[in-house]
């Protein structure tokens, strides 16, 4: 009778260390626990993958980090998932949400107070979306929220308004560009949540997978030769987005999606010295610590 009652206790011990937690529960500390994340992006019939070894945590210099397995909604690793930070132009993807919302990818835009542009000259906003993106110019943001919306701060309202259909509790926007100016935010967890909408765009998810391309303005008389700023895009095959930010408060910041195992590995830096390295670091631990 008494074994009995040890192995109950026992039983219920193993319930409690093993059962997941919800995401938010990682706050400040690295966290590793292959938990699924409570989305209603994904219907969780994608198994998980499998913890194979018990790595020690790697060492980056991002003050938020995540990797996250996008088919099955798993948590594959997490670091101050819900800190707010500045986020420097990975405000492009919300952004972009906006811009396509509310206009048409042939809609003609005419350049005004050009610096990376010509003055004068008319070019697509389907164009524009592939210069914010891909070679993220911050005049191409800053012409389509002024088309769209008659002004940036006008702008600024729509994708508030955006965040808060989305559900994006921990994300506030004060601008299209991601400067440093007023109230421009979010944390790891919004992310991934902005990333997995914005992915859902066929046209947009192709842009950023995009690593280099030509653009002309509507006539055909002025060109403009994009590159991707997303260098691991270009090292490895397997890296499909999907988009950089740097500014001087928000250090480096990463998202990249890569395709692996038949399976969509994300990860998402934030202030970080060195974004690309940090990213590889996370990902190469990341491929050695579960099995799909």
């Amino acid at each position: 009778m008494l074994n009995k009652i040890t192995y109950a206790i026992l039983g219920i011990g193993i319930f409690f260390v093993f059962s997941p937690r919800d995401v938010h529960d990682s706050t400040k500390n690295a966290v590793v626990s292959a938990t699924t994340a409570r989305s209603q992006s994904f219907s969780n019939l994608v198994p998980s993958p499998e913890i194979r070894a018990n790595l020690t945590q790697p060492a980056l210099t991002a003050k938020a980090s995540v990797a996250f397995d996008l088919d099955s909604g798993t948590i594959l690793y997490a670091k101050s998932l819900d800190e707010l930070l500045p986020i420097a132009s990975l405000t492009k993807l919300l952004t972009a949400l906006v811009v396509v919302e509310n206009a048409d990818s042939d809609d003609e835009v005419t350049i005004a107070n050009a610096a990376e542009f010509t003055e004068g000259e008319i070019i697509s906003v389907d164009n524009l979306l592939k210069a914010m993106l891909i070679a993220s110019s911050n005049e191409a943001a800053m012409v389509l929220a002024n088309f769209v919306a008659g002004s940036q701060e006008n702008f600024s309202v729509l994708m508030n308004k955006k965040a808060e259909q989305m559900g994006l509790a921990a994300t506030h926007f004060s601008t299209p560009v991601g400067w440093d100016i007023g109230d421009n935010y979010s944390n790891a967890w919004d992310l991934i949540k902005i990333t997995q909408e914005f992915l859902k765009n066929s046209k947009l998810r192709q842009i950023v997978a995009t690593k280099e391309i030509t653009i002309t303005s509507s006539d055909g008389k002025l060109i403009h030769q994009l590159r991707n700023t997303n260098n691991l895009l270009h090292d490895n095959p397997n890296v499909v987005g999907i988009k950089t930010g740097f500014t001087a408060q928000a250090k480096g910041n990463l998202i990249v999606l890569i395709n692996h195992s038949d399976s969509q590995i994300l990860t998402i830096v934030l202030g970080s010295d060195n974004r690309e390295d940090d990213t590889q670091k996370l990902l190469d631990w990341a491929f050695q610590a579960y099995k799909w």
